[in-house]
């Protein structure tokens, strides 16, 4: 066996062993005494979205990258979760109602400051606006995209960078339902620009069968964005529960094992080349 074949290997064990609890060695977590055992803990009902890939996507292993991290995160807490998924619209606002413990993984907007309680960063991304391939369209910085239409589904936030010019009117918004029709949109002309990570781009592309090279990231990165789990702010128990889960997050960060749990994921997705989150 090569030494490429070693390092798969090994790697796709150790996606195996937490991929599968009873086989995964774990991490020691230090808990607070309010934290129940896994006998006795309720389980936790919690909602993402579809259609997200790598980070949420009923096509992927575990469900994606962020289900697959919550889900582990959760396990350190020795609470049991149970994760729907739903449209990002219905997702947000059930969890919004009450009816789900917390959901993920969504960017920071003034709207959602306002109804949830943020964790800690899940993952840390770039964003950059990707327009048609044949586009003159050359911006060099976000004021450049004025006067252009920007396609984001329903559901999704146009970050903090983008928020005046859009609230403003100077970029023109349009919202269909999923991130596929946004790309087939700037593809017929209904949309000048797409802002969405390099991850997302990627899988998405790729499973609409779209060469790569028929659309370009334009040079300079929209805005660095976190993604977080959040949880109602009208919920008695949404502060502890974010509380503990940044504790298991901390935790699993310490020694690069965060890193190392990233990339093995990765390494099922993309066996040849794990994408950069900062270069389009």
């Amino acid at each position: 066996m090569s030494d490429t074949s070693n390092a798969t290997s090994a790697c796709c064990e150790r996606v195996a062993q937490r991929m599968f609890p009873g086989l995964a060695l774990g991490i020691a977590v230090l808990f607070s005494p309010t934290i129940a055992t896994a006998e006795q803990a309720t389980t936790l009902k919690l909602v993402t979205g579809d259609h997200y890939a790598p980070f949420s996507d009923q096509n992927l292993p575990e469900g994606g990258l962020a289900t697959h991290l919550v889900t582990y995160l959760f396990e350190q807490m020795k609470q049991p979760v149970n994760v729907d998924v739903l449209s990002w619209t219905e997702g947000y606002q059930a969890a919004l109602n009450g009816d789900y413990a917390g959901t993920f993984p969504y960017i920071q907007s003034q709207e959602r400051l306002a109804g949830f309680l943020f964790s800690e960063p899940l993952f840390t991304v770039s964003s950059f606006a990707y327009v048609d391939q044949s586009s003159t369209i050359n911006a060099r910085r976000p004021e450049d995209l004025a006067g252009l239409t920007l396609c984001l589904p329903e559901g999704f936030a146009h970050g903090f960078v983008l928020n005046e010019l859009v609230q403003s009117g100077a970029i023109t918004r349009i919202t269909p339902p999923d991130l596929p029709s946004c790309f087939a949109m700037l593809q017929s002309g209904e949309a000048d620009f797409v802002k969405i990570n390099r991850y997302v781009a990627r899988e998405l592309l790729r499973n609409a069968g779209v060469p790569h090279s028929a659309i370009r990231a334009l040079s300079f990165p929209v805005e660095t964005l976190s993604m977080h789990f959040i949880a109602p702010r009208n919920q008695a128990g949404s502060a502890a529960l974010i509380a503990t889960l940044n504790q298991a997050l901390a935790e699993l960060q310490r020694d690069n094992e965060y890193a190392r749990f990233i990339d093995d994921y990765l390494s099922i997705i993309y066996p040849r080349q794990i994408p950069s989150s900062s270069v389009p």
